[in-house]
């Protein structure tokens, strides 16, 4: 009896070793990169994959399926970016996916984009549909989820930076990470003491920076700009801001005409005064800064771009100064060519 005894312990431990050996090798080599596993995968296509990308041995498809329902991975599989080598063992690839996931995809939203450019910006980087996030750029429904104020939706509480996004983010998520980025911003640079939120509250703050954003082609002119505003506000003159016309229309590009001035909409701050209804853009942070802070000290109420290629603009105090610079910006078309957007 101790003689196969002996033979079935030798056996197992022989078995035991070629098995442990079998699903350790080979050692990782080739150079490490991002890979993603992708929402709704199974374990059996995780497999498949891997074995079609050279990163685990031809053979390894079964092995793995076995180690990972072994190891509990089947049960928790977490979709997202792992970093994996070129080639490695189906014991190595089983334990870097059952650790926590990366943020691989990254979306870049610029100041002064509208809801509906940033739906572009993510169908792009692949992290989100275009036409679901489009759709929740208007809902009231979500932006009362997410706490935003007013009634016009998600525009100017999407706050432009850098992200990095694991791909399994549902548009709702993603518009939720880029409106506590906002919230955390509007903590740091935002004053309750303002004379503009006093007047305006806080969702006519951002308002007002969305259009500074979208005037203040040079940062540093954001606060004048701002004051500008500001001024006309306060005197009750409408604002006359074309990007608020431009936002009306669905219109960014190209001269505007005559009768698309003459639109008859509260974003038309050619027609109305006060501020248009909600925001037009999603401002950064110099604009929003500007907005809580506007320079008033020049008691400026016009100002026109150069058009000379600079991108600033002329600041004048009256109306015959601002005249005589639209005849300056003139001859700069003229001479260099070169007209502001």
């Amino acid at each position: 009896m101790k003689r196969p005894l002996l033979t079935f312990f030798v056996m197992t431990l022989v078995a035991i070793a070629a098995t442990r050996h079998f699903i350790t090798q080979p050692k990782a080599s080739g150079p490490v990169s991002m890979w993603r596993m992708r929402p709704g995968e199974s374990i059996r296509a995780i497999s498949s994959r891997l074995v079609e990308e050279g990163r685990i041995p031809s053979w390894g498809t079964v092995p793995f399926r076995l180690v990972a329902r072994f190891r509990g991975l089947d049960r928790k599989l977490h979709p997202g970016f792992y970093q994996l080598h070129g080639s490695m063992s189906v014991w190595d690839a089983v334990t870097i996916l059952s650790g926590p996931s990366r943020p691989g995809l990254r979306a870049t939203f610029p100041e002064g984009r509208t809801c509906q450019d940033l739906s572009g910006i993510l169908q792009r980087a692949q992290v989100a549909d275009s036409a679901r996030f489009a759709a929740l750029c208007t809902d009231t429904a979500t932006a009362r989820m997410l706490g935003i104020p007013g009634t016009t939706g998600l525009e100017g509480y999407l706050f432009p930076d850098t992200y990095l996004f694991d791909g399994t983010e549902t548009p709702f998520e993603v518009a939720r990470i880029l409106f506590r980025h906002q919230m955390q911003v509007l903590a740091q640079v935002g004053d309750s003491s303002s004379p503009v939120v006093k007047t305006y509250g806080w969702h006519g703050t951002v308002t007002l920076a969305s259009i500074v954003e979208r005037e203040a082609a040079v940062r540093a002119e954001a606060p004048r700009i701002a004051g500008v505003f500001w001024q006309r506000l306060q005197q009750g003159i409408p604002l006359g801001a074309d990007p608020t016309v431009r936002y009306a229309l669905g219109k960014f590009t190209g001269s505007l005409k005559k009768s698309e001035l003459a639109l008859d909409s509260r974003y038309n701050t050619r027609l109305y005064a006060g501020l248009p209804p909600g925001p037009i853009a999603n401002p950064g942070r110099e604009a929003l800064m500007a907005a809580f802070h506007p320079d008033t000290e020049g008691n400026w109420l016009y100002f026109v771009a150069k058009d000379d290629g600079s991108r600033e603009h002329f600041f004048s105090r009256d109306l015959n100064q601002h005249v005589q610079f639209k005849f300056k910006a003139a001859h700069n078309r003229t001479k260099s060519k070169v007209m502001a957007p």
